[in-house]
């Protein structure tokens, strides 16, 4: 969804803020005109016109035409701004943004340790899902997969909330290995069948795309997102290169992602940490499976973008209520500078007479 214009904000804001600036236009025009009207009365009384309009020449017809004019362009953006904030008037836009449920899937498997971003892609998913709860409206709900798929928080109105689930999930305290994608997108879609009947629903998958499960299972679950309405957009951790996988000393036996292919084995070298090796004692390297998680996206009409500010910008200018609060906040800035200017010019830039 793209961010509105300031002209679309106030057309969705009913006719509250439009009254207001029209109504004030007039006052101020209205105001500007007796004044002018009694000025001219006490320059009449003050001398004889030829002599006044000698020492004090009275402004041009254009002039007074171009001071009502920014009279009424200053005061009526003021008005529309204070009608606005008043009975949330610009801010209106938001109402029906309010009422999106999301939840957040997040990838809590051994991968998302690796390092080939930094700081690593679990840190970097901390940091992107902090950004998605704090940029959308709306009510949110967190779940998180590795082995399986975990509820960490229904749908809740307290931001504060989801933000601490959300930077609580740790692949190193996950307690059972592997990743199963589907399992987190099941466990997802149930949060948000537990929201308000009819209500925009989104999930935000956020994963590096690597599965241990049968892809027969996430097809299932994608048909049941789209029979359900709900789509699933994706962000993606890592890189088509890939990094290896350390893996912390404590909890180490069952955090493997598969007993049977994978031991642990310290690394000569490397400071004393360990790292994933397979049976044959090569490191694995894991990597950005960039084509799995696009066609997540792409069965649900979602979007894909990778991890980077760029594509979390373009993630929330898709969502209802993403960037809606910072576009209604730019056109209330765009108002008052127009004011400003309106009245500014109107005062200071006219040779008075």
């Amino acid at each position: 969804m793209s961010a509105a214009s300031p002209d679309t904000l106030l057309a969705q804001a009913g006719w509250v803020p439009w009254a207001a600036a029209v109504g004030a236009a007039l006052v101020a025009v209205g105001l500007r005109a007796a004044a002018s009207h009694l000025a001219r009365g006490d320059r009449q009384r003050l001398a004889d016109s030829p002599v006044l309009a000698s020492v004090s020449p009275p402004p041009s017809r254009s002039g007074r035409v171009a001071r009502l004019a920014l009279l009424a362009l200053g005061f009526g953006s003021l008005a529309a701004v204070l009608a606005g904030a008043g009975d949330g008037g610009i801010r209106s836009e938001q109402a029906d943004a309010g009422d999106l449920e999301t939840v957040l899937v997040l990838d809590a498997s051994n991968s998302m340790l690796a390092e080939d971003v930094a700081p690593s892609r679990a840190g970097q998913q901390r940091e992107i899902a902090r950004r998605l709860v704090s940029g959308i409206d709306g009510r949110f709900g967190v779940v998180y997969f590795a082995g399986g798929g975990y509820v960490l928080s229904p749908l809740t109105e307290d931001r504060g909330a989801a933000l601490m689930f959300a930077e609580s999930v740790d692949p190193s305290l996950v307690g059972r290995g592997g990743t199963s994608l589907p399992a987190g997108l099941v466990q997802g879609l149930a949060v948000l069948g537990g929201g308000v009947p009819g209500a925009p629903r989104a999930m935000l998958l956020l994963s590096d795309g690597e599965s241990t499960v049968d892809s027969d299972e996430l097809d299932a679950v994608l048909a049941s997102a789209e029979a359900a309405g709900v789509q699933i957009h994706v962000v993606g951790f890592g890189t088509a290169e890939g990094g290896r996988i350390p893996i912390p000393m404590r909890g180490i036996g069952d955090e493997l992602e598969s007993a049977e292919r994978l031991t642990l084995r310290p690394d000569p070298g490397a400071g004393g940490r360990s790292w994933l090796r397979d049976v044959d004692g090569q490191p694995v390297v894991s990597r950005l499976e960039e084509a799995s998680l696009r066609r997540v996206a792409a069965a649900t009409g979602g979007l894909y973008v990778p991890a980077g500010e760029q594509g979390v910008e373009a993630l929330l200018r898709r969502l209802p209520g993403g960037q809606q609060r910072s576009a209604s906040a730019a056109a209330v800035l765009a108002l008052l500078l127009v004011a400003f200017a309106a009245l500014f010019a109107e005062a200071f830039l006219f040779r008075r007479a």
